[in-house]
């Protein structure tokens, strides 16, 4: 019962600094806004892309109890002419011309892009490595209402991506799974970019990568309780709160003998504790030797 009430205070904590967007109408849906199949992106994630295929390496990393972590090699990325591209390419570009498909892929990019840009940056100028995302929030600012970026112009910060560009303008939880915040706790960076062809295919299997991870997505204890990542506290409304987020696990749980224990039970759960440390590889790559993408990769 206590736990229970510590849960509830973290949760009205939360909602001071998270709008509800579960209340906004006209919120859209991907499956709604699918990508037309004969239509060409006019947007280009390729630099993005093998940002990500060369600095990410999948599943290779345990930070305290958090295990399977996809770690980033960020010194490389900062010296990587890809991603100081891609920057001029979110810079340059005007999503309200795309495709609504092309939109939510383009600000998921976005946001785990320029995530990773603001650690960059802090590093480069204070000569420092961090050892958590939360070490660049100051008195003045938390670290996700500093500017984190350029995007069509203007600067942007992440929890505008976040909050304003995503899950206000998308009724889509899935969204939870697939942006970063450079966290051991996070659900994994995605060793791709995400592109609006293959957008819920991709939204999808974070999902189930995610919560089949046992030590930070969610997790059948031995009383019958689950444990659960505390995004889903914090954003449990977007879920659609404790019912939502048991159909929710039901639905992307990939486990079947876990699902049938679910149904016939009551929903009861607990949380994972963060790890904010940051996902940082120490396995360097010689990745300058390998600059040829996987043309396997269908990026439209």
């Amino acid at each position: 019962m206590f736990e229970r009430f510590l849960n509830y205070l973290e949760y009205k904590g939360a909602s001071k600094t998270i709008p509800n967007a579960s209340k906004i109408s006209g919120r859209k849906k991907l499956q709604q806004n699918s990508f037309p199949s004969d239509a060409v992106a006019s947007f280009d994630h390729g630099k993005w892309d093998r940002v990500l295929q060369y600095h990410v390496d999948v599943a290779a990393g345990n930070i305290d109890d958090v295990k399977g972590i996809n770690m980033v090699d960020y010194d490389a990325i900062a010296k990587d002419p890809n991603f100081s591209d891609y920057l001029t390419q979110l810079e340059e570009a005007d999503p309200t011309k795309l495709y609504p498909a092309e939109q939510l892929a383009f600000w998921i990019n976005a946001y785990n892009a320029l995530c990773i840009n603001i650690i960059i940056q802090y590093e480069t100028e204070k000569s420092v490595k961090i050892q958590s995302i939360t070490n660049l929030t100051n008195k003045d600012n938390a670290v996700w209402n500093q500017v984190a970026g350029k995007v069509a112009g203007a600067d942007i910060s992440l929890n505008t991506i976040e909050h304003e560009r995503l899950r206000k303008e998308w009724d889509e939880p899935l969204v939870h799974a697939c942006i970063v915040c450079a966290s051991a706790s996070c659900p994994n960076l995605r060793p791709e970019a995400f592109v609006a062809a293959r957008l819920q295919e991709q939204m999808e299997e974070q999902m189930k990568n995610w919560i089949k991870n046992p030590t930070k997505g969610a997790k059948l204890l031995d009383d019958g309780k689950v444990q659960l990542s505390r995004i889903f506290l914090w954003f449990r409304d977007d879920f659609g709160s404790h019912e939502g987020i048991a159909n929710f696990l039901l639905k992307y749980w990939q486990e079947e003998d876990v699902k049938e224990k679910l149904k016939k039970q009551k929903f009861s759960h607990r949380y994972f504790t963060y790890s904010w440390k940051i996902n940082r590889t120490t396995n360097k790559k010689d990745w300058q030797h390998d600059s040829t993408p996987d043309d396997s990769v269908q990026l439209q």
